[in-house]
């Protein structure tokens, strides 16, 4: 069997000379680092994956969602054919929202603008409290946490590039639109600014 160490261990260490054994010792840490170089490179290689498959996951789930919200609307319309009431569509929803204020959003991107549509959501909020917030309007999702809040920062992303979310630092300040460096920790809809502040 091919032998899969960085050294030659054929020869057993008793059978060593003094000169075989300290050439050894010395190549030691050197061997050790190679296989450590290895390791994070096998690593970057999976984050890359782990990374890519969170997105199409998330996608995929939002497609069944949507698959999901046909088949009801179809069935809808069997019920309708033989004679079933549907329910008022000027009815309150289970959350008590007036339809007049809120309408359900067609899409996470709706969603996370219509968070700060309610005054209770006029501040900047980080990607965890967007999650509970879309929820909390009327956002539906079977999606993991951990795939909603990629799927948030995605849509987060393309509302920024187009100027309806202002990107938030940790320290509260607000980060221009041409700044590719800074981290982001908070983001507020660019119609929530304060009156006389203008995003750059």
């Amino acid at each position: 069997m091919e032998n899969s160490l960085p050294f030659d261990n054929s020869k057993p260490i008793q059978e060593m000379t003094i000169t075989e054994i300290g050439g050894a010792l010395e190549n030691v840490t050197r061997w050790i680092e190679n296989e450590r170089v290895r390791e994070r490179e096998a690593r970057k290689v999976y984050d890359a994956v782990a990374t890519e498959v969170e997105a199409k996951v998330a996608t995929i789930r939002a497609y069944a969602e949507r698959l999901l919200k046909a088949n009801r609307d179809k069935m809808a319309a069997f019920d309708g054919l033989l004679g079933v009431k549907q329910a008022s569509s000027q009815a309150p929803s289970r959350t008590g929202r007036s339809p007049a204020y809120f309408t359900e959003p067609k899409n996470l991107g709706e969603a996370i603008l219509s968070v700060w549509q309610q005054d209770r959501f006029a501040e900047p909020l980080t990607t965890d409290e967007l999650a509970d917030a879309v929820k909390s309007i009327g956002y539906e999702t079977s999606a993991a946490p951990a795939s909603l809040k990629s799927s948030i920062n995605q849509a987060l992303a393309k509302l920024c590039k187009v100027g309806r979310v202002i990107r938030y630092r940790a320290d509260g300040s607000m980060i221009d639109s041409k700044d590719k460096s800074s981290r982001a920790r908070k983001y507020l809809a660019a119609t929530r600014l304060p009156e006389g502040v203008i995003a750059e």
